[in-house]
């Protein structure tokens, strides 16, 4: 991918890449125009993407599992079966179906199920409360309700205070529950005739509630049939590679590992869940050459004492939200060169990935994948110059339809085809692009604007600090002040602390205020809450953005 050139300082990316600046009427924004309409006519989607990898590869191997192996021939006929079982329940095209299920092959049966059967897929978190269950459900209205027998025993149904209940259908039945799998072999293996158009609804996901309830944020199958495609080019994947994912299905990490085995017609492997000290043996049993996962998982990783397993793999590239701080260590320990970190968020999907064969810059998250338009944007509007913070815009084939019922929020965060994605950063000269912090998340002191994602990268340092969340509190003088929230890994104290942190930190970001606990809230995915920590320090005053 070729480097973008600066034109009237600005820092969109140029044509090559789809530059904002270029659509606005050159020659060669006209050519890229016409080029992104023909990429739009032929839009495959995703059902279409695994009938062709049926067809032209049917019998490689798709899905890895638990001992378990399916095709593509295999998964395809299956997938059918299950689509023409939910449509026989009575699933129309449009119709919510929720999966709240653990990793199994199941899991994919019943996802690329939905999807054939021209339902909107719905996968949740199976874990979570009743209190969030019950908030998710009665907004999406799902039609059904897909679990498996462990899972839907997990499940307290009798405290979920649904509006319109569903129909809820288990592979292998339970108190309550369709079993589906007599339907799924009554079914037949032909594909169903269900018409479907780039422009429906494919998949509804949930925001993690990080800044109060949940947001539902709308795909439709023009961006699921794009996605895993930027992962190809920029990781170099082939039909030879064997992607393993060690997260839950129903996180955006895992499900990228399979759509991109799918795009890429080689096979996807992962686990029921992550286990340290079986880590290495999967790696070596299912022969990964590539790793999708989170710095949290690599950081305990090298937590475990080293091994011979781990130094002769046949991994190649760890695609890791999260990995850069720990890149070297990973490096020199478990022998893989490439460790790629990338921005993303549930709505504007993948917006950058550093590239196999070029050396990551410090701090930053890579270039925009092929096909995704960056710009830095002051609090007007304005576009900034390289090097200069401001809100991330994205427009990206990747980036939601709509927040799901919410037509204010998506009027607020989708503008003239743009998503202001409420981060901040900067990119260089080159389009490299910068994360800085959430913008809610910035602290204003005094006249000073303090990252706290910065602030708490430096405390994370310090070796008996095991988890840290900074906030902004209200402030008579200042407008607001810095306040730590520290997990204590041993013995430290405050003094300790606040020496450590004005050693490495400018005077107005050391924070004043400090308090200790056991744990900080976080949502079911385990980030951090800091609204909650917000509302325990009273109102607060108007906040950059």
């Amino acid at each position: 991918m070729g480097k973008a050139r600066r034109r009237g300082g600005r820092n969109r990316l140029s044509c090559e890449r789809g530059s904002a600046n270029d659509q606005r009427g050159c020659p060669r924004g006209r050519l890229w125009r016409a080029c992104l309409r023909l990429r739009e006519a032929s839009v495959e989607l995703i059902t279409e993407v695994l009938a062709r990898q049926a067809r032209e590869r049917g019998s490689r191997v798709f899905v890895c599992h638990e001992g378990q192996r399916l095709t593509y021939a295999e998964f395809d006929a299956a997938t059918n079966r299950v689509a023409h079982a939910l449509r026989a329940l009575g699933a129309c095209k449009g119709d919510r179906v929720t999966l709240a299920m653990t990793n199994s092959v199941e899991y994919l049966l019943a996802a690329f199920g939905v999807l054939k059967a021209g339902a909107v897929l719905h996968p949740v978190n199976p874990a979570l409360g009743s209190r969030e269950l019950s908030y998710v459900l009665n907004h999406a209205t799902p039609r059904f309700v897909v679990t498996l027998p462990e899972t839907v025993q997990g499940i307290d149904r009798a405290a979920l205070q649904l509006e319109q209940p569903p129909q809820w259908l288990s592979f292998g039945g339970g108190p309550d529950t369709i079993d589906l799998w007599p339907e799924i072999h009554r079914a037949p293996e032909t594909p169903v005739e269900v018409p479907l158009s780039a422009d429906d609804p494919s998949t509804l996901l949930y925001t993690s509630g990080t800044t109060g309830n949940p947001k539902g944020v709308l795909f439709h199958h023009r961006s699921t049939g794009a996605a895993g495609k930027h992962f190809i080019e920029t990781l170099q994947i082939t039909e030879h590679d064997v992607i393993l994912a060690v997260t839950p299905l129903f996180h955006g990490n895992a499900w990228g590992a399979v759509v991109t085995a799918l795009q890429a017609g080689g096979t996807v492997a992962f686990p029921r869940a992550f286990s340290a000290s079986q880590f290495w043996p999967l790696v070596h049993e299912v022969g990964a050459t590539v790793l999708y996962t989170l710095g949290t998982i690599l950081a305990i990783l090298l937590a475990q004492p080293p091994n011979e397993l781990e130094r002769t793999s046949s991994l190649r590239v760890i695609l890791g939200l999260g990995s850069a701080p720990l890149r070297e260590q990973i490096r020199s320990r478990f022998g893989v060169h490439h460790v790629a970190e990338c921005f993303g968020s549930t709505d504007a999907g993948v917006v950058t990935i550093e590239p196999v064969g070029q050396e990551p810059r410090p701090g930053s998250c890579g270039p925009p994948v092929p096909g995704v338009l960056i710009r830095i944007v002051d609090d007007a509007g304005r576009d900034l110059p390289p090097r200069q913070v401001g809100e991330i815009a994205v427009r990206s084939p990747h980036s939601l339809a709509e927040y799901f019922r919410d037509p204010e929020q998506t009027r607020f965060a989708v503008r003239e085809g743009w998503f202001f994605t409420g981060d901040l950063g900067f990119v260089d000269e080159d389009g490299w692009l910068y994360f800085v912090d959430r913008k809610r998340d910035v602290i204003r002191r005094g006249g000073e604007n303090v990252s706290s994602l910065f602030v708490e990268k430096v405390l994370r340092e310090h070796p008996n600090v095991a988890e840290v969340a900074v906030i902004g509190v209200p402030d008579p003088v200042l407008g607001q002040e810095i306040k730590a929230f520290v997990v204590p890994r041993g013995h430290v104290t405050e003094e300790e602390l606040r020496a450590f942190a004005a050693a490495r930190l400018a005077k107005f970001q050391v924070p004043r205020y400090w308090e200790f606990r056991e744990s900080l809230p976080k949502t079911p995915t385990q980030r951090v809450e800091k609204y909650k920590l917000r509302a325990e320090a009273g109102p607060q005053g108007p906040l950059l953005g």
